[in-house]
């Protein structure tokens, strides 16, 4: 099973943050009142667990890494505009890198580039620029912590493992010495051996590299650390029944650009900002009805390419509130933060697909490990070996330290995508005040503040959401042949509903229709979502607005869904669909 889904720290930390990551003093233009870090730094003490590492992270870092934030954001360079930041963030070329993981990463960019320009004070987006600051340390330390404490125990395996092997590399080459040659079997054996010993020497070189960057991180000193990694506690438990409505519910409620819209005059509720961004942006939706899985390609293309215009989108709202004359001013703020209010639930709604995918990798490579350990164990157990065979070994160990590394990798992400999801959901312990404690009262403050972080959010969890009903089962929808077995199924008008008008489209003169030749482009649970994806597909292909539309309610299995129809002239129809289908369009002859 291809990996594809999160990959390197979290949030912007790689597009914003880590540069800035050293404990370096801060400008003379600031005071020093105003900083967290102004002491020594604290060596540290015993075991170091994951909220201990993060209260250093922070701690030592924040002033830098905000400041840095700082200035990318409020920048006047022409060549660091926000649409460039975005391309640039889309068009990143580091391995691995998910691009679900790329789309969170442009929402959080546009949502803390748009809250900070539509903030009247300075001062407080620069508060809120640390804040920020503050979640993506966090994070990229709770990546590294895992990586950390995985390495420090492979790195003491794997010096076993290639002191064995050299050993075995030694005596060939002695036996060269004697000898004056080695046979074809031994060369053989040297050069793959080789090879070997070369792989695992970078295994063991990147695992040291990442011991490296926690320490610098953490400012410890990587000799005298012994790490507490073995569980993550509530940063690993995610209940099944937190859907992700709870959490997009919890960012209105809590989050800060939302208190920001109200002291502006605009109060949100959860079910507005969530109609809002199913009005506006309904590919996501459509998936859903259609049964299309979290899995397939197409809904990760779909979310992120959904990402990538909701981004620039608030960007373009925010540049045209900035330009704006007063008397357009209030208008265009409004509407800036409606855009603000779809990335916020655009990004939640990608965290939390990267937190139930990691779900997916982690269970999968669980068995690949634990097929692997068979294989290795029925290697050792030979009764009679060679030197090929004990290669053959070699190789296999070395295929199961990549495949746990790589789960182990998974693991940690999962944390730090778990995390991110609350961040997103307006939960954060971070504070300027509560940064200025000691380290072990940060510790203490986050390890309780964490805790009590999901029994908050779900205690303020409206009843109109706890009573939302669980979305129906569309198993009818996953077959490949879905859509022709939903045209099979004897259609109900809805109650007391009636038919939906077309959707204004410029219809030809003196036009006969055909009876059953009509082109269906798609399906949807809610009609208001016709209209909007009727503007989607005619802006790909705007001859499709010279054909009579309809738009039919029908009912499958208890579900109303909405059926949206052209009707072009009998010769038209298969060719009209093989155009449609080749814009990436849907299209049935019906």
């Amino acid at each position: 099973m291809k990996l594809t889904h999160i990959r390197l720290l979290s949030g912007l930390a790689a597009v914003l943050l880590l540069s800035s990551c050293q404990s370096q003093k801060a400008p003379e233009r600031y005071k020093q009142d105003g900083l967290v870090f102004v002491d020594e730094i604290e060596p540290v003490k015993g075991r170091t667990d994951v909220y201990q590492s993060m209260a250093r992270a922070v701690k030592y870092n924040v002033d830098n890494a905000s400041l840095n934030l700082n200035k990318k954001i409020f920048t006047q360079d022409p060549n660091q505009d926000p649409k460039t930041v975005i391309k640039n963030i889309m068009n990143s070329d580091i391995n691995d890198r998910s691009s679900l993981l790329e789309a969170s990463n442009v929402l959080e960019y546009a949502i803390i580039y748009g809250i900070s320009h539509l903030q009247e004070k300075r001062p407080t987006a620069e508060l809120g620029l640390y804040l920020k600051s503050s979640q993506h340390l966090a994070l990229a330390t709770i990546r590294a912590h895992h990586d950390t404490w995985f390495a420090m125990k492979k790195i003491k395996e794997l010096d076993r493992l290639l002191a064995k092997e050299n050993k075995n590399l030694e005596a060939l080459k002695q036996k060269q010495e004697r000898q004056g040659v080695l046979s074809p079997e031994d060369i053989e054996y040297k050069k793959n051996l080789e090879v070997a010993l070369l792989k695992l020497n970078e295994i063991r070189s990147a695992l040291a590299f990442r011991q490296t960057e926690y320490s610098q991180l953490i400012q410890a000193n990587p000799e005298k650390l012994e790490l507490e990694g073995r569980r993550f506690y509530e940063l690993e438990d995610f209940d099944r029944k937190y859907n992700l409505e709870i959490f997009q519910e919890s960012a209105v409620r809590h989050r800060t650009e939302f208190a920001a819209a109200k002291e502006n005059g605009k109060i949100y509720s959860y079910v507005e900002v969530r109609d809002n961004a199913i009005r506006d942006y309904p590919e996501i939706a459509r998936l859903d009805i259609n049964g299309v899985s979290l899995g397939h390609e197409l809904y990760e293309k779909e979310l992120r390419d959904r990402a990538l215009l909701i981004a620039n989108n608030l960007v373009d709202a925010v540049t045209a509130y900035q330009k704006a004359t007063p008397l357009f001013k209030d208008s265009l703020r409004r509407r800036a933060f409606d855009e603000l209010g779809a990335a916020i639930m655009a990004q939640i709604q990608i965290n939390y697909c990267l937190v139930k995918l990691a779900d997916v990798d982690y269970q999968h490579l669980g068995h690949e490990i634990a097929k692997k350990k068979k294989e290795v164990l029925a290697l050792e157990k030979r009764a009679r070996t060679g030197n090929m065979q004990n290669l053959d070994l070699l190789n296999q160990k070395i295929k199961l330290i990549e495949l746990q590394r790589r789960q182990s990798q998974v693991n940690a992400e999962r944390a730090v995508s778990l995390r991110s999801l609350y961040f997103n959901a307006g939960l954060s312990p971070f504070s300027k005040r509560n940064l200025k404690l000691s380290v072990k009262e940060i510790t203490a403050l986050l390890r309780t503040s964490f805790n009590k972080d999901l029994v908050e959010m779900l205690s303020a969890v409206s009843e109109e959401i706890k009573r939302l009903p669980k979305p129906k089962k569309n198993d009818w929808a996953k077959e490949d042949n879905w859509l022709e077995n939903l045209m099979k199924q004897p259609v109900q008008k809805p109650k007391k509903t009636e038919a939906a008008k077309a959707v204004q489209p410029v219809a030809r003169k003196n036009e006969k229709t055909v009876v059953g030749k009509r082109l269906q482009l798609g399906a949807y649970m809610d009609k208001n979502n016709v209209a909007p994806d009727w503007e989607r597909i005619t802006s790909k292909l705007p001859e499709l607005k010279n054909y009579p539309t309809k738009i039919e309610p029908g009912e499958v299995s208890g579900v109303v869904f909405w059926r949206l129809f052209i009707e072009p002239e009998a010769k038209d129809v298969q060719p009209l669909c093989r155009k449609i289908l080749d814009n990436g369009l849907e299209c049935l002859v019906r």
